[in-house]
């Protein structure tokens, strides 16, 4: 089957790029408004923009969602990573409410203080890392909103022999529509090294 990407519209295309760009991680994007309001919106257009130095990124299709406008005017965020065990409070939290609304308190969730933003973390998850913006790029109507990372919280129940194991993790992972996923089997393969190859 072939696609010409022009023919499809932003539904369909949508529908077709997150059923195939799968799994995908969910970042749990933590915010506080100048006004002193929470917000809480889970991101599977979510990931790592850079290591050296630590920089995450999460992609929103509006930059009047409340994530970003945040975001922008404070600049900072927090992204608080999930797992299987939140499901139903990270479903919930996705809701699209006023900007007045406390999404922590829509669905009943403990937050806990964060170190270096004011931003709130979400006490349950097992990692949370604070951020300063860095940048907010726009790509067609969307808003690439980029973060330093200047502080990381990790939880000692998923750490073993100096990291952090998924299978303790127990991440949770988007699909396309409303499928969520676990981590099925866990396996490894080194890279061949140059002497392999030839």
């Amino acid at each position: 089957m072939e696609i010409d990407p022009a023919i499809f519209d932003t539904a369909e295309m949508n529908f077709l790029l997150t059923s195939l760009v799968v799994p995908r991680a969910i970042g749990w994007i933590s915010t506080i408004s100048k006004e002193g309001i929470a917000n809480l919106s889970p991101f599977s257009f979510f990931t790592v923009a850079s290591t050296a130095p630590p920089h995450l990124l999460f992609s929103s299709a509006s930059d009047t969602k409340d994530s970003v406008v945040n975001a922008r005017e404070t600049g900072e965020f927090v992204v608080n990573i999930t797992d299987q065990s939140l499901l139903d409070v990270i479903v919930g939290s996705s809701a699209a409410v006023a900007p007045s609304v406390d999404e922590f308190e829509l669905v009943g969730l403990e937050r806990a203080p964060s170190v270096k933003v004011a931003a709130p973390r979400v006490a349950r998850a097992k990692a949370h890392f604070e951020c300063r913006l860095a940048d907010i790029v726009t790509v067609g109507t969307s808003s690439l909103v980029i973060g330093e990372i200047i502080h990381l919280h990790c939880d000692p129940s998923i750490w073993s022999d100096g990291r952090v194991q998924p299978d303790l993790l127990r991440p949770l992972a988007r699909l396309g529509g409303s499928k969520y996923a676990s981590l099925g089997e866990i396996f490894s393969l080194p890279a061949p090294t140059i002497d392999e190859r030839g």
